[in-house]
């Protein structure tokens, strides 16, 4: 992979523009619907004083005036509706204007190289094909090519403080984002993510333009509400104000909302609330023909959910603290427990994970964080087969044995454990291994993360015919068919290399896995 060129960062930071232009989209439909209604109202009042002649003067008076005060408030409406579209279009322009600073930060080399001005670089970025064709292009060519078009100079300072500011971005967005559920509740409402975003404008005012927290508010407010404080107001209030998109969408929303709605009335003995309005709200989702082609696959499901009311309602009837035989028969049966798990929280983590999976889909927000995806990427770069196992480079002797019996490892000896946040911090880990380790894939901030990511087949520079073993391992195949080419190989190893490869078997340097030389496959690295 070669530098980051601008076209790079082009296309990894469009996403941030998807949320604003629907924002854009949703409020100027909300303004027709405004000036809709507000014509339909005015051409009513205008109707029914032409139509009658015979009212009074005051009447008549008395309805003008109330005209004149809905077109005040129409007005007003109006004002803040445009207003608000006017601050979504300025943050696509201030995150334009972001990208934008990185035609200062290209080579000079290649600038010189291609003869392109100032004028001509800031037309290859806003003419967004030419820069994806651009970049198409020099992909194909791969190593051909001395430099991409548009790479930039990472030893400019400015370029530096470019990307603190985007290193500043993705932990406020994660902060944001994540301050939700048992989190959100020991916070008490304040997001950690709100306060860094209100500590950076001091500095740079415009930086709240580059995220739109103001989204991610309004999601923790609803997600906290459904999963936290067990409230369906400010969910139906949410569905409604975006019903015709979620239909779009083909969400389920609105069932999960209303079958929430029937256990809580059935979880406060509220039995012929509850009947009556799962026959007027409910009823029609058992019915197949009520699903188009797009939501037949949620049909079996709902209808699943349908009939386990049914059986929640008869096992309710039961006195639990009845001593009869055949109560305590019932109400140690299997059919029991499960229904009482319709009402226990599992009911409420549907909603919010539905909830979450139309929100994500409505604004087009990825669900992993933003800076997970940059820490896998570069954690995988990283991780080698060494990481977690070299016992000098570690405070935690047992890290295989996390890795092969994790709940073992957690019952024996928990304070010890990576992810022991006891162990985070240079101070606590460094002491107690008495020597720096700057791996970062085997740092207890990072384990979590690190531990499921892949492995970086390729440590140094690309050699020649590369060949990946069964295992998925890659080594030049040169090294492996002439063992005697490999630095430091002992005599013993050398002697039973060669044996092997007598029958055309080759043996894996690192593992010691043995393969048959014809399962060996060459690979193309990119």
């Amino acid at each position: 992979m070669g530098e980051p060129t601008v076209n790079f960062h082009v296309q990894v930071r469009s996403p941030q523009f998807k949320i604003p232009t629907e924002l854009i989209k949703k409020n100027f439909k909300s303004i027709q619907k405004l000036i809709e209604k507000q014509k339909k109202q005015v051409t009513d009042e205008i109707a029914k004083i032409n139509k009658n002649q015979a009212l009074p003067t005051a009447v008549k008076l008395q309805l003008v005036r109330k005209l004149i005060a809905g077109f005040e408030q129409f007005r007003k409406k109006l004002r803040d509706a445009i207003q608000k579209d006017e601050e979504y279009r300025e943050r696509l322009i201030a995150r334009k204007e972001h990208l934008l600073r990185l035609n200062d930060f290209v080579k000079k080399e290649e600038q010189q190289g291609t003869g392109n001005d100032d004028e001509g670089e800031q037309q290859e970025i806003t003419d967004e094909g030419s820069a994806n064709n651009s970049a198409s292009t020099e992909t194909e060519k791969g190593a051909n090519s001395a430099a991409l078009p548009g790479e930039l100079d990472l030893g400019n300072y400015s370029l530096i403080n470019w990307y603190r500011e985007e290193t500043n971005l993705l932990l406020v967005d994660y902060l944001i984002r994540s301050n939700i559920g048992e989190r959100a509740s020991k916070d008490k409402g304040d997001n950690l993510g709100i306060t860094l975003l209100d500590s950076l404008s001091a500095k740079h005012p415009g930086i709240a333009k580059l995220i739109d927290f103001d989204v991610y508010e309004e999601f923790n407010k609803v997600y906290t509400s459904i999963f936290i404080s067990h409230d369906l107001t400010d969910v139906i209030s949410w569905f409604n104000e975006n019903k015709l998109s979620l239909k779009k969408i083909n969400s389920n929303l609105e069932f999960e909302i209303k079958y929430c709605r029937l256990l809580s009335l059935i979880e406060k003995n509220q039995v012929s609330e509850a009947i009556r309005y799962s026959q007027e709200n409910l009823s029609m989702y058992g019915n197949k023909e009520n699903y188009n082609d797009f939501d037949m696959a949620k049909h079996p499901t709902n209808l699943n959910k349908l009939k386990s009311i049914g059986g929640l309602l008869l096992y309710l009837s039961i006195n639990e603290s009845s001593n009869t035989f055949s109560s305590n028969l019932v109400i140690n049966s299997n059919g029991y427990k499960e229904h009482e798990k319709l009402l226990s929280h599992g009911r409420w983590d549907s909603l919010a994970q539905c909830f979450l999976d139309d929100f994500n889909t409505l604004y087009g927000i990825s669900k992993n964080y933003p800076l997970f995806v940059y820490l896998s990427a570069g954690l995988s770069s990283l991780k080698t087969k060494s990481c977690y196992c070299n016992e000098k480079n570690t405070v935690w002797k047992s890290s295989m044995d996390y890795h092969k019996d994790e709940e073992t490892t957690q019952n024996n000896n928990t304070k010890n454990l990576p992810t022991s946040k006891r162990l985070r911090g240079p101070n606590q880990y460094y002491s107690l291994l008495s020597k720096v380790n700057n791996c970062p894939v085997c740092s207890p901030e990072l384990f979590a993360l690190s531990k499921n990511l892949p492995y970086a087949q390729l440590i140094t520079k690309i050699f020649n015919n590369p060949r990946k073993l069964p295992n998925g391992n890659i080594y030049p195949f040169d090294m492996l068919i002439h063992p005697e080419l490999q630095p430091g190989i002992s005599p013993e190893t050398l002697e039973s290399r060669k044996q092997l490869l007598d029958v055309d078997k080759i043996k894996d340097p690192l593992t010691n896995e043995i393969f048959n030389c014809k399962d060996c496959v060459r690979v193309y690295p990119a």
